[in-house]
């Protein structure tokens, strides 16, 4: 005001001030930017964040930095909040939680998501490399926050949906007074209001929204909100945000004990199961109104207005209620209920909205901590102790526990039972008890609380719990308090019937079952946090949590198993490398000897017989093939070396009738006569040579004297030890294992490369002993041999013929001159029977046509068949291959010619084995049934 030229300054009220900003916002603004500094910024931001209670950029900036430092550091800290805390969200620090709801309450927290919809994906765990102590690189997961996963949930959601924030953190946002929103005309007030609640996923931020709005909808005094938990016969009402009030504030929520209602029951109760909504002018002339609540808390009841909340599939997933006209405006109205209806139908979509982001977070959780015990079984599969402490501690936190127990039926050394001594005194075997318990605490059940330790580990090696022996006898998973009774079970779950030395106020156990459905052991949660039972959900992921457990117990059983194994296999080799080798005697008496030449032995000749020689013989005979073939010196083998493995190789060939060390021997003697009669050796190479005559020495080593249909019918180890040509495999495996025995190696002198070209090769000539392959290749192998143009030289063709030439060799016996049979006849059709027979009475099973002694007599037939299905076509092949073979081929025609009159004369098996008529020489551990047996049929084992 001007007075002449005198100014009178007025004083400005606060008022007038923030009016005057109020409508000039940008005049506010320019004088900050051009009067502050930025000290002074800086300084108004950290006041303005400490004012509306949240926390500054500073702080936040500084507990970023201390997650990332916790992330990178190699032992970052794990976190405490439970995977599964029975929460529908995460309270602030230092509130009371806010769970679903207590004792089986959380039921059904999680709820379903319908078919074909699908929650948010969330990111990969990110892992940190270390290295295990025997130095192999091991990925570890870091240790996270809550905090950390909701960033990782964040990043996946729209930016304007209002998440659980992190603990003690609340909104910023300044919400109107009831005065504001109800300046607003009704369309405006709803819209206003859904928006209000449509962005927000959390579910105590969005139930204290829902119960502020419709007071200001209703102008209700006070509101409560009902949710519905459980299924069936088990549902319930619970509500933590009773009575809110327009001065209520949030924080206050966490200091609520949660109000139980049953299903039906109350009001409330009758609402929910019925659907209707019901609208009470004087509460007291109610009988479903409780007034103990009124006389407790002092407040007047007078009108109520109870309405449904359903989701958008029309289900009832709550119960919402106003009390009290404010400004004692008399009872609800019709015009009420029908805003309350409008509104709660987007409140209900809102409430089904958070509990599937709940459901999903909670998910996200457990996946996380499963993938994390996951890694504790792989990583520590040695050590029963280790494994199991780690576990353990792991369900401590995933169940929220103050306990953990995992009692076993057996241990890694055991057989499977366990000695308990009765009270007669008699020792006897049970496979009731538990051999051992390993169990940790924490919390408020450690009893040396002076060490320090946040874990107490212990192993009780004569456990006695009774609970465990009842849920491993019935395979029950039991859920229980102290004082309730178990159907089945005598007496009470207690700190007696467990076992434990400690209080026990509930108790959660379950069998680890194997592959077979036998029980290992049992596991056994102790005592809840703060709640009085464990519930469904932790029902539901106790089992994931068992699978694993026994996942991690088998492992290191196997383990230890497998230690014990490898230490009895080098007994039994060091056990063979004295029994089944060569002794020092053995080996100076065939050094002691002159080696006779190959003609003296007749071993160049196609016709060679081995019955005049002896076993000493045969050896000096092995010898001297690899003289002549020049492999001693090519190879630079030691003499003694190769003397003694001969011998070795003769002692490993078992006692049977027929596939004994002279058939092994034989084979090998009509390979050298194909190498150097028949020229063979100038076809192959020098390591091919070595391994052809190798091979045929111990292509049948060990052999049992029966077939491999007779393993598999059996179930023998080896039909178990591999998939296929049992008997050919075992034999090239213990090939190797003779040949690694201590003097033995006559194969020292190969290089790296060299050693594995010969096993490979070796290898190749053992299997190929196998008719299968023989059936599978004969056809290509004519199809070589008739064209001209053939290219021997070609790898795969070479493979062919080598394993035709062992084929001829194996089955060479057909071609071998008439009277030299009548020594193998009766063998051979002694270990065939004995097959036959063993078949039919042990395992009543009917034996093949050739193994049963009831049809010996028609054993000309048979061999008839033989020759015309399996030999006469390899002989022609070789013979095509290499006119040298010639010889093969014609005593192979001359065998059938003999076979076929004594079929003609119907000779029996006796006159066969009384006259001098020899049986040709079949080979038992390829032959099926001979009389026109089809192909397929003819590639068994022997």
């Amino acid at each position: 005001m001007t007075m002449g030229s005198c100014v009178v300054r007025m004083p400005l009220s606060e008022p007038n001030v923030e009016r005057y900003l109020d409508e000039h916002p940008g005049f506010l603004q320019k004088y900050v930017v051009t009067h502050l500094s930025e000290t002074d910024l800086k300084d108004l931001y950290e006041h303005w964040y400490k004012a509306h209670g949240r926390k500054s950029s500073t702080e936040k900036e500084r507990k970023r930095s201390r997650t990332e430092e916790e992330g990178k550091s190699c032992h970052a800290v794990e976190h405490k909040t439970s995977i599964v805390d029975n929460q529908l969200v995460v309270p602030p620090a230092g509130k009371a939680t806010l769970e679903t709801p207590t004792p089986e309450e959380a039921m059904d927290v999680v709820p379903s998501v319908a078919p074909g919809k699908q929650l948010h994906q969330f990111p990969n765990r990110q892992f940190r490399k270390t290295v295990s102590r025997e130095g192999a690189p091991i990925l570890k997961p870091y240790r996270r926050s809550f905090s950390d996963d909701l960033i990782n949930i964040r990043s996946l959601l729209p930016t304007n949906l209002q998440l659980p924030g992190e603990p003690g953190e609340e909104p910023s946002a300044r919400r109107r007074s009831r005065e504001e929103w109800r300046q607003l005309n009704e369309p405006d007030l709803m819209m206003e209001l859904v928006r209000d609640i449509a962005q927000d996923l959390d579910l105590v931020s969005l139930c204290f929204k829902i119960l502020l709005n419709v007071g200001i909808l209703t102008n209700g005094d006070r509101c409560s909100l009902f949710l519905i938990f459980g299924s069936g016969d088990q549902r319930f009402l619970v509500s933590k945000l009773f009575d809110v009030t327009e001065n209520s504030q949030l924080t206050d929520m966490y200091e609520h004990k949660p109000i139980r209602i049953p299903y039906g029951k109350g009001i409330v109760g009758y609402v929910a199961e019925s659907g209707e909504t019901v609208n009470i002018p004087d509460a007291y002339q109610d009988e479903r109104f409780n007034k103990a609540i009124d006389m407790q808390t002092g407040f007047r009841t007078k009108s109520i207005l109870c309405m449904p909340v359903k989701n958008n599939q029309s289900e009832i997933v709550g119960v919402a209620q106003v009390i009290n006209k404010k400004d004692e405006e008399g009872p609800f109205t019709a015009n009420d209920e029908k805003i309350f209806e409008r509104y709660l139908t987007f409140c209900g979509i809102g409430i089904t909205n958070a509990l599937l982001f709940q459901s999903s977070v909670i998910m996200y959780k457990r996946s996380d901590s499963l993938v994390l015990l996951a890694h504790y079984i792989f990583e520590e599969q040695r050590d029963m102790n280790n494994l199991l402490r780690r576990v353990l501690k792991k369900g401590c936190e995933m169940f929220s526990s103050t306990g953990c127990r995992i009692l076993l039926r057996e241990s890694p050394e055991s057989d499977g039972l366990t000695t308990v001594e009765p009270e007669n005194g008699q020792v006897v075997k049970s496979s009731e008890s538990f051999v051992s318990c390993f169990e940790i605490y924490t919390g408020d059940d450690i009893k040396n609380k002076e060490s320090g330790d946040e874990y107490e580990f212990q192993n009780i090696l004569t456990p006695q719990d009774a609970l465990a022996k009842f849920v491993a006898e019935k395979l029950k998973t039991i859920n229980a308090v102290p004082g309730e009774p178990i159907e089945g079970f005598e007496g009470m779950v207690c700190a007696e019937t467990i076992g434990a030395d400690r209080e026990i106020r509930s108790v959660l156990a379950m069998p680890i079952l194997n592959e077979s459905r036998n029980v290992l052991g049992v596991v056994e949660i102790l005592n809840k946090k703060g709640e009085e039972r464990f519930d469904r959900n932790d029902e539901s992921l106790f089992e994931a949590f068992t699978l694993f457990c026994g996942l991690g117990i088998y492992n290191v059983m196997n383990f230890e198993r497998l230690i014990k194994a490898n230490n009895a296999q080098k007994v039994v080799l060091e056990i063979l490398s004295y029994h089944a080798s060569a002794n020092k005697d053995e080996v100076s008496l065939i050094e002691r000897e002159e080696i006779p030449s190959a003609d003296s032995l007749n071993i160049l000749s196609f016709e060679f017989a081995d019955h005049s020689l002896d076993t000493d013989q045969t050896v000096l005979a092995t010898i001297r093939m690899f003289m002549d073939l020049d492999l001693i010196n090519k190879f630079r083998i030691d003499f003694q070396s190769l003397i003694r493995w001969s011998i070795t190789v003769r002692k490993n060939y078992r006692d049977v009738m027929y596939h004994n060390w002279r058939h092994g021997f034989n084979v090998a003697q009509m390979m050298f006569a194909m190498l150097t009669s028949g020229q063979m050796s100038q076809q192959f190479t020098d390591l091919e040579v070595f391994a052809l005559l190798v091979g045929s020495l111990c292509h049948d080593i060990d052999h049992r004297g029966t077939t491999n249909q007779f393993q598999k019918l059996s179930d023998s180890p080896l039909a178990n030890l591999y998939s296929t040509s049992f008997m050919e495999y075992h034999h090239f495996n213990h090939f190797l294992t003779i040949s690694q025995v201590e003097g033995n190696n006559i194969f020292k002198s190969l290089n790296e490369k060299e050693y594995a070209d010969f096993l490979d090769l070796t290898k190749t000539t053992i299997l190929a002993t196998d008719l299968a392959l023989y059936f599978k290749h004969k056809a290509l192998f004519k199809q070589l041999v008739e064209n001209p143009s053939t290219n021997w030289d070609d790898g795969e063709n070479r493979v062919l013929l080598r394993s035709m030439m062992i084929t001829g060799c194996d089955l060479s016996a057909i071609t071998k001159p008439w009277e030299v049979q009548r020594m193998v006849a009766e063998k051979i059709a002694s270990e065939f029977f004995n097959q036959g027979d063993i078949e039919r009475d042990k395992f009543g099973h009917t034996p093949a046509y050739m193994m049963d002694r009831s049809k010996r007599d028609e054993l000309p037939k048979m061999q008839v068949g033989f020759i015309d299905n399996i030999c006469l076509e390899l002989y022609e092949s070789l013979e095509k291959a290499n006119p040298l073979f010639r010889p093969l081929l014609d005593g192979c025609l001359s065998n059938r010619r003999n076979w076929s009159n004594l079929c003609e004369r119907r000779t029996s098996f006796a006159d066969i084995s009384s006259a001098n008529i020899t049986l040709t020489s079949i080979n038992t551990n390829r032959v099926g049934t001979l009389s026109n047996q089809p192909e397929e049929e003819s590639g068994v084992e022997g």
